[in-house]
């Protein structure tokens, strides 16, 4: 539809070449890098040519941050709009709504952490991990995360680890991914959440995506 209307498409690989799922700063910096590479190569000025950004769910995570990002980082780019949905807010309110055997979404545990690791350069997550733990994280690295259902933390992790705020190096982490804290985009955002329960869409939280909106909108967006 985008081409056909006579836009140019740029769909970055945002997680970069160590597959860092989830890493929210370097996927929007890689984002942004790849929208001005886009500019180049096409030789259109990069002060005036309009740019609109959309992804969902991971690439909620890119986006979101290359919007909180650019004024700083990209100040150049004339983002015309944004639009993202299915957003992992906080990534400590995301694992606790799904850190049950009934969700869809445990496979998402390992995915995260293993990609988490990479992104902020934790070698060795097997430190953390029970048996079972160290042989999901292992199968993750060639498997889709949907693949592993029925998962938990007491199952994934030593006990003394099974409540995350006792793991300091993913505290850092998750403090620092908490969306927001980054950056206030300049242009405007569409930003949209699922609701198929009380919580959110599964996996993400639906109030921390309408506080978010909230935030911007009391920052001027």
């Amino acid at each position: 539809r985008y081409v056909t209307a006579g836009d140019a498409i740029a769909m970055p690989d945002y997680e970069g070449e160590d597959a860092a799922y989830g890493a929210g700063q370097l996927s929007g910096y890689a984002t942004l890098d790849a929208v001005r590479a886009a500019e180049t190569w096409l030789g259109v000025p990069e002060t005036s040519t309009p740019v609109g950004m959309l992804g969902y769910s991971g690439g909620a995570v890119a986006t979101e941050f290359a919007s909180e990002l650019a004024p700083a980082y990209a100040p150049r780019l004339d983002i015309v709009g944004v639009a993202e949905g299915g957003i992992p807010v906080d990534l400590f309110h995301n694992l606790a709504y799904i850190d049950n055997p009934h969700s869809s979404w445990t496979g998402q545990i390992p995915s995260y952490l293993d990609g988490l690791a990479r992104g902020f350069g934790i070698r060795d997550l097997s430190q953390y991990f029970t048996p079972k733990g160290i042989a999901v994280a292992k199968a993750d690295q060639t498997q889709c995360s949907g693949t592993f259902t029925g998962l938990t933390t007491r199952q994934l992790f030593k006990p003394r680890y099974q409540i995350i705020t006792n793991i300091p190096a993913f505290v850092r982490i998750f403090d620092e991914l908490i969306m927001g804290r980054s950056g206030t985009p300049r242009g405007p955002l569409f930003i949209g959440n699922g609701l198929s329960d009380p919580i959110g869409d599964g996996v993400t939280v639906a109030s921390d995506v309408q506080e978010l909106a909230w935030a911007y909108c009391r920052r001027g967006v």
